[in-house]
């Protein structure tokens, strides 16, 4: 609900201000700068192995972690009360590596091909190339609203026990939150900010060239809060 109003004022306020910027003096304001980010994360995840209802296996998984990355942004601000952005992470990150050992009990009987799918298999994912486009309204002396919509690539990186291999994919989600904003006479300017982060849920298909791939299916859910400072110079 707080998302939803917030978002609603932000683009309420933009429009407000486009359709007013003929009788504004002053002129736009350019600026580029530096941000740092830290914040933690938690992962939702349930892996569905094979194709035949009632000879399904689901596993789940939840994992917690902290990440940190940089990234570049430009923005523009109209009349110091709302700024349109766009931020570019400037590295790549990595989860913590997962594993699981999958065992076949003693007197099962093997698949008519002779294999097992016994063994561990190991997978971690790398994110990389996330982009937001954001909106700040400014609200009183230097705190301001966010709201912003992401998007980044997913990289699994997986050793399996089976052949099964996961594509990667594409992820989007929306940002929101509060920041304040220091400004110092030269154009110079520090953003502090404190967000939350919502991920749209991830479906991986996995395929194979043999009947070890089992049909696998894995969800993701994904969601998280991030501190973030930024420096950036004003034209």
């Amino acid at each position: 609900m707080i998302k939803k109003i917030l978002s609603t004022l932000l683009v309420s306020s933009a429009l407000f201000l486009f359709a007013t910027t003929g009788s504004i003096a002053e002129r736009p304001t350019f600026a580029i700068g530096y941000t740092a980010t830290y914040g933690g994360y938690e992962a939702n995840g349930t892996e569905t192995e094979g194709a035949v209802a009632g000879h399904r296996e689901t596993a789940r998984k939840n994992e917690a972690g902290e990440i940190g990355y940089s990234s570049l942004f430009m923005e523009v601000s109209f009349a110091d009360r709302v700024t349109i952005g766009a931020s570019w992470m400037a590295d790549a990150v990595e989860t913590n590596q997962s594993s699981r050992t999958d065992t076949i009990p003693a007197g099962t009987q093997l698949n008519s091909g002779g294999t097992s799918n016994a063994g561990t298999s190991t997978v971690k994912a790398e994110f990389e190339n996330l982009v937001t486009g954001y909106i700040e309204l400014n609200i009183w002396n230097g705190l301001y609203a966010k709201y912003g919509y992401m998007e980044m690539d997913v990289n699994t990186k997986e050793n399996l026990h089976t052949d099964t291999q996961y594509p990667n994919a594409t992820m989007d989600g929306e940002t929101w939150g509060m920041g304040w904003k220091g400004t110092f006479d030269n154009g110079v300017f520090i953003k502090t900010e404190t967000l939350m982060q919502n991920w749209s849920d991830l479906t991986l298909q996995g395929s194979g060239a043999t009947d070890t791939d089992n049909n696998t299916v894995v969800d993701v859910s994904l969601r998280g809060a991030v501190a973030q400072i930024s420096v950036g110079k004003a034209f």
